[in-house]
């Protein structure tokens, strides 16, 4: 009977992305010297919107904190669905020389939070510290180019490719570039300085709260041990307390056998 520990092994697919932060972000300048992503935002004089063509997408978040980790890291992710969509027109537009950029929108924020150009492909790597834990796999490179806090009042007039206002869109609904152009105009002349950056301490706080739990978690599976003879495989403690009677019998028979 092998009773040897086998200890926890960290998907290997996992995106390790270490923990940044600074202590103002409003300030871009001196924030982007700290974090490498935010060096392109807001930039003046860009006149994205002179592009002959691109592709453009009004893309939902569930909430602020994966916007957050998406600026800062320069990653994002979607729906199964949603993802082989993008990767698929992402090549395409490699192919045409054609850029490819995100309208993005917190529901029921009523308004839009920034723009960002999708730079890479579907990768396998997945992040770990979404606010909706191991709901989202793999990830894309973007690189935002606008962050700003945008009402929904400015975009009423412009409807997607469904016929349906953008500011009402589903997530990963395609726009024609006529109005993907006029969504970036919008952005580009849009002086309001509040975004999500006068946040971003707080949900940093959110963020290492996340972190720590993650790693806790795995430090505790990290002390579990694998035992083919039961026919119960416990990884976490609560599971122990879930089953006590089978967990009572497991441990009269541990303490039966050798101990190595």
């Amino acid at each position: 009977m092998n009773n040897q520990q086998e200890p926890y092994v960290r998907n290997k697919r996992d995106l390790k992305v270490p923990y940044i932060s600074c202590q103002d972000y409003t300030n871009l300048e001196q924030a982007s010297k700290l974090i490498p992503a935010l060096k392109q935002i807001n930039q003046s004089e860009r006149h994205l919107a002179d592009a002959v063509n691109a592709y453009t997408y009004i893309i939902r978040s569930n909430n602020d904190d994966d916007i957050h980790k998406s600026i800062k890291y320069g990653i994002w992710t979607s729906s199964k669905e949603n993802n082989e969509k993008l990767n698929t027109k992402y090549i395409e537009a490699q192919q045409e020389g054609i850029p490819i950029y995100l309208f993005f929108s917190v529901v029921r924020s009523g308004q839009f939070v920034g723009v960002a150009k999708l730079t890479s492909g579907y990768k396998e790597e997945s992040f770990q510290y979404w606010w909706e834990i191991k709901k989202w796999k793999g990830h894309f490179n973007v690189q935002w180019v606008y962050v700003k806090d945008v009402p929904n009042k400015h975009f009423e007039h412009l409807k997607n490719s469904d016929n349906v206002e953008v500011t009402r869109s589903r997530d990963g609904v395609f726009l024609n570039w006529e109005t993907g152009k006029e969504m970036m105009k919008i952005f580009e002349e849009f002086s309001d300085k509040k975004s999500i950056l006068n946040d971003f301490t707080v949900i940093d706080e959110r963020e290492q709260a996340l972190r720590q739990y993650k790693y806790q978690m795995q430090q505790q599976r990290n002390q579990q041990q694998y035992y083919p003879y039961y026919q119960y495989q416990y990884y976490d403690y609560q599971q122990y307390q879930q089953y006590p009677q089978q967990y009572q019998q497991y441990q009269n028979y541990y303490w039966q056998q050798p101990q190595k």
